[in-house]
């Protein structure tokens, strides 16, 4: 009897041992974090239940997470507290509380979810880290407007190659541009950023395997960020996701060691100029990066730079298409300062088209690069005219995509109007409420380079095709992951543009 009531109670006990174990646990951890705990109440937010705070909320499709993140705001104004389980996360709108704290040195470091991106990969310019800053520094040169310059040449004979793919598309058939888009701008970053010839760059092992996967990566990685559940190693590798991670690591690992040995083999017969350096040339040379760092860093730049450059390029020219009052405009300013002919653009050109340069900012306002973008809190700092004191360990949460559409700053904010960029609308407008690069020390490295880099690709189609979409821009159906973009895709036509003499345009 006595041997049967113990293996009744056995589970009983090992039951009470768990929950008191939690209970003194989370005593223990409320103690330890009393301060966070106090200043945490001086920010309005959701009630949060015991151990797992608000993660409830955010147990809803991925593409749901901003919808969550906006109507918190709506409901609880421009400071909103979130808890994740035991991580304290602030969201904060206010512009210029945003500049504030992307540009102190108390917040140089990313938040929580980029761990998730570390796998693929490390720790670096984009995770952040303790390499984050020398990395960066060593690639910097690359980026520059000295080199940019020198890149231009690049840009004008790969969008050359992309206006003869568009002229020969069927003028009555609609076709996703991404696609054909993101052929063009990773010839320019493999013959600029990556330093490799053009006979090589059409023959890195796996790139077209890695181009076309890249969006799925990008999914996969905002799943695990915003299901919890996928978090626990048991269910992530139930669920069929760790074998995919360990295709995926296998694919970048073979894609980026060709382009470090091309680089290797090409280093020791070439002599290039500091203007012309790629990133891989510079991180070998510098001797301080491993090759497991450097082959991080080269996936890194690569797809931040050509998948990104490729979604804004689309959406310039899918706005143009939308609204042909205002690809007339960009049209003729192109012609009047440039010229209708197939000279070569250069940078200084570029800047010159105010038209062309409301519609990119437009776009980029439109479909934010990055939706949303996270940094850790290391020392305290106070925001909101004192009445809030972030703590030393929070999550700070910038909702860049609602910044960009807050009502408070943007006019009709989710319908397309380029001419809220003309000088006299920007006049009106807190600057800080546009803040598509990001701020500070680690706001986006690639700007110069993706502007000049999107902006040429544009003005060389617009001389020789004319693109034309049915429908409405505004208020369209969107793919909120990651960065933001149309969720049906960059639909629209192209036609070839006429001489005055009525011959079609050659290249």
């Amino acid at each position: 009897m006595f041997e049967d009531c113990f293996k009744v109670s056995l589970p009983v006990l090992m039951t009470a041992v768990v929950i008191l174990s939690s209970l003194l646990y989370w005593q223990y951890w409320r103690w330890t974090h009393r301060r966070m705990l106090e200043l945490a109440k001086l920010v309005p937010g959701p009630p949060a239940l015991p151990i797992i705070g608000n993660a409830l909320i955010f147990m809803t499709k991925p593409e749901e997470q901003l919808k969550k993140i906006a109507g918190i705001l709506d409901m609880y104004g421009q400071y909103a507290r979130v808890w994740l389980g035991p991580d304290l996360n602030i969201v904060v709108k206010n512009p210029t509380d945003v500049r504030l704290l992307l540009t102190s040195n108390k917040v140089n470091q990313k938040g929580p979810l980029y761990d998730f991106m570390k796998p693929f990969i490390g720790p670096g310019i984009l995770t952040g880290g303790p390499s984050w800053r020398n990395h960066r520094k060593i690639a910097n040169p690359s980026y520059s407007k000295k080199s940019v310059h020198h890149y231009t040449e690049t840009f004008n004979r790969e969008a050359t190659e992309l206006v003869k793919v568009l002229l020969g598309k069927d003028p009555g058939v609609t076709f996703d541009l991404y696609s054909d888009m993101v052929q063009c701008t990773t010839q320019c970053v493999c013959q600029t950023l990556m330093g490799l010839s053009k006979e090589d760059s059409q023959n890195v092992l796996l790139m077209d395997d890695v181009v076309q996967d890249t969006q799925r990566i990008y999914d996969m990685l905002f799943k695990k960020m915003t299901r919890w559940w996928l978090q626990i190693p048991f269910i992530n590798w139930l669920s069929g996701n760790l074998h995919k991670e360990k295709q995926i690591l296998r694919m970048l690992d073979t894609f980026t060691s060709d382009i470090l040995q091309k680089r290797r083999r090409a280093l020791k017969v070439e002599d290039l100029g500091e203007d012309v350096m790629g990133i891989v040339d510079r991180y070998i040379l510098s001797g301080e990066l491993t090759d497991q760092e450097i082959k991080w860093e080269t996936f890194t730049l690569f797809t931040t730079s050509q998948e990104a450059s490729a979604k804004i390029a689309s959406g310039v020219l899918l706005f143009l298409a939308y609204l042909p009052e205002w690809q007339d405009k960009v049209y003729n300013e192109i012609v009047e300062l440039l010229g209708a002919e197939d000279e070569p653009v250069t940078e200084k050109q570029v800047k010159e088209l105010q038209h062309l340069d409301m519609v990119f900012k437009e776009t980029l306002r439109y479909f934010s690069i990055a939706a949303m973008t996270q940094r850790t809190v290391e020392e305290e700092i106070t925001i909101n005219n004192g009445k809030i004191t972030l703590p030393a360990g929070t999550s700070l949460v910038i909702p860049i995509h609602e910044i960009h559409r807050d009502p408070q700053y943007w006019d009709e904010p989710l319908k397309v109007k380029p001419e809220r960029f003309l000088p006299q609308n920007i006049g009106h407008r807190d600057p800080n409420a546009f803040v598509p690069f990001s701020l500070g020390p680690m706001d986006c490295l690639g700007r110069v380079y993706a502007t000049a880099l999107i902006k040429i690709i544009v003005v060389v189609i617009l001389r020789a095709v004319r693109v034309e979409a049915r429908g409405s821009p505004h208020d369209l159906p969107l793919n909120v992951a990651i960065s933001v973009k149309p969720a049906g895709g960059y639909l629209l036509t192209a036609r070839p543009r006429r001489t005055t003499n009525g011959l079609h345009r050659s290249l």
